[in-house]
């Protein structure tokens, strides 16, 4: 098909609509500039229980900036741990401001949980939905202001030189579309969707990396991929969804199917647990037993199960109460830790590129402590909005450039080349099955080596492949985009010999301190 774009022009576009991109959004028309936020549609903000702030009476932004540099195991980028630690209270007082009401108790002090991996009582939250109600606010913001949200859209390449981002390219209303603007933001990371079981929606498959990659971006510890360890396998209709590790701290057991409680063989107490270490744990019992392994809430008082329990209700209705059923769980795919390599100021190596929230790469490094992700949306959308505001605008020259690349772009969509959806859903059965066979939990050199040339191979057939329409274009496109991802992973986990943090290689089971360095990939 031969396509044609309609053309679009903003200051700052931001690419996701998650908490980051909501965030960010905010931050920049509060500087006066004119936003466009693209929504791909599906997102986990609604998910987020509460995030990290040092604002007990034992925590400290010094105990705090420590637990992640510990938890990253030398390979957290430290100025991007102190931005953190630094600034996320700043976002607790900047939300009550703006409505919302953290639980407290009755001396006034703020209702602190104690995440994985943190050494003091740390997470802010209201109730189980503190997620959703920061995006009621930042939606309401935008609006306010006259911010531009659209919906139902899909990124296929930044426009880019390999030296600068001029835009993107994108499908907006079942519309080729090119949006020139002056920063581009990339705040729609994840990509749990590239595995067979995930905690977040399908269409969270990695297509961010991607594009990113392919506009000339540095990626940095992509071969780090985040197990949430206490999954439901059962019901199906909750398969994958997490149940708290928090309920550890309450009262809360893991058993084998035999009935044993195993952490003590494994840790010296759950303040010193960590998802990574838990992760494993879960996944070499069930192995070793042959079935998933059970979460036995029973002796958890009900209003804590309640409270910090996202599916409470639906699994009572499945008739799986968890103050009487021991509930079957296994570990799935959650955070990327890796993702767009970026500065103190969050800006890429690529001029007028930023990246935040799980796009972006270097915070976490080997491992991230519980209540993280849920700050750094929050605080890095304060923080890459606010620096993305004070780019300089596009010169002529520039403006004439980007025509130039999107131009050459609608070329490549519009390639004569026969179309296949069928082959292109096929091709993606293969890849998910590859990716939860050999990028899982455990990885060694054979099955990397067997997943890359599948990638290859996957990869050469999708690119004889063409599209009648722009729907065909989207499904094709996000294919090459999961397949290139999870090459990025599978080489970045090759080049990594030892074993560390969230990432195991069954073929080198140690730490090595020769490898305490970050892996940077880029492809032009």
């Amino acid at each position: 098909m031969m396509y044609t774009a309609e053309k679009k022009n903003t200051d700052l576009l931001i690419v996701g609509a998650g908490l980051t991109g909501l965030r960010a959004a905010v931050a920049a028309l509060e500087r006066g500039r004119k936003v466009t936020v693209l929504s791909k549609g599906p997102r986990c903000s609604a998910g987020v229980i509460g995030f990290n702030a040092a604002v007990g009476a034992s925590d400290s932004r010094e105990r705090y900036c420590r637990d992640i540099l510990e938890s990253g195991q030398g390979l957290s980028q430290p100025e991007l741990a102190g931005l953190l630690a630094e600034k996320s209270d700043e976002q607790v007082g900047y939300l009550e401001e703006k409505g919302l009401r953290f639980d407290r108790k009755q001396d006034g002090s703020y209702d602190l949980l104690t995440p994985l991996g943190c050494s003091a009582p740390r997470l802010v939250h209201r109730g189980t939905v503190t997620g959703a109600e920061e995006e009621k606010i930042f939606l309401g913001e935008i609006e306010r202001m006259g911010g531009e949200l659209m919906t139902d859209t899909y990124v296929l390449d930044l426009i880019s030189d390999g030296d600068t981002v001029y835009g993107a390219m994108a499908v907006i209303g079942g519309r080729l579309t090119k949006i020139v603007s002056n920063a581009v933001i990339m705040a729609a990371g994840g990509g749990g969707g590239l595995y067979p079981i995930t905690v977040y929606p399908r269409g969270i498959c990695g297509d961010s990396y991607a594009i990113a990659a392919r506009a000339g971006a540095e990626l940095t510890d992509m071969e780090f991929v985040q197990f949430e360890p206490c999954c439901l396998t059962k019901p199906e209709k909750l398969c994958g969804k997490g149940i708290s590790t928090t309920l550890l701290n309450a009262g809360g057991r893991l058993l084998n199917a035999r009935g044993e409680s195993f952490l003590s063989r494994y840790f010296d107490g759950t303040s010193k647990m960590q998802k990574d270490r838990l992760s494993r744990a879960i996944f070499s019992e069930a192995k070793a037993c042959g079935v998933p392994c059970l979460y036995d809430l029973r002796d958890v008082p009900e209003e804590e199960i309640r409270a910090h329990c996202l599916f409470y209700k639906e699994l009572m209705q499945a008739g799986m109460d968890p103050k009487t059923t021991l509930l079957p769980v296994m570990p799935a795919a959650h955070t990327f830790l890796g993702g767009i390599k970026v500065d103190g100021g969050l800006r890429s190596n690529l001029k007028r590129l930023y990246a935040a929230g799980e796009n972006l790469g270097g915070l976490h490094g080997a491992n991230r402590i519980g209540g993280c992700a849920g700050a750094e949306t929050v605080t890095f959308g304060a923080a890459v909005g606010e620096s993305a505001a004070g780019v300089n605008e596009l010169s002529e020259e520039e403006l004439s450039r980007a025509e130039e690349l999107a131009g050459a772009l609608v070329e490549e969509y519009s390639a004569p080349k026969e179309s296949c959806p069928e082959k292109v859903k096929a091709l993606l059965v293969s890849l998910r099955e590859t990716v939860g066979k050999d990028l899982s939990l455990v990885r060694n050199e054979r099955g990397l080596l067997e997943a890359a040339d599948i990638f290859e191979r996957l990869n050469e057939a999708a690119e004889n492949i063409g599209a009648a329409d722009t729907k065909e274009l989207i499904n094709l496109m996000s294919l090459k985009n999961m397949l290139l991802t999870a090459k990025l992973i599978a080489k970045a986990s090759l080049e990594r010999k030892e074993s560390r943090g969230v990432f195991y290689r069954g073929d080198y089971p140690e730490k090595d301190p020769a490898w305490n360095k970050s892996i940077v990939l880029k492809m032009r």
